[in-house]
């Protein structure tokens, strides 16, 4: 018996503390700031693809320089 007590009082107590962990409204939930971290990373990571592109399409264009005027090129 004291058995079951002692695990339904544990249980409460961790349910109790889920309950408050994601009731919390004072801005210390750490679901809000996984969020706003992996936003922040998203947004880096969409303008970092962004920068790489735009500078390797002046690198391309100018291996390609001669080409594209109609030049044989010889390696």
């Amino acid at each position: 018996m004291k058995k079951k007590e002692f695990i339904k009082q544990k249980k409460k107590i961790i349910l109790d503390k889920i309950k408050d962990f994601f009731s919390d409204e004072y801005g210390g939930n750490l679901i809000e700031y996984a969020l706003l971290i992996g936003l922040a990373l998203f947004i880096f990571f969409i303008i970092v693809g962004v920068m790489t592109s735009l500078l390797d399409w002046p690198l391309d264009l100018a291996n390609n320089f001669w080409e594209d005027f109609g030049a044989i090129v010889k390696n």
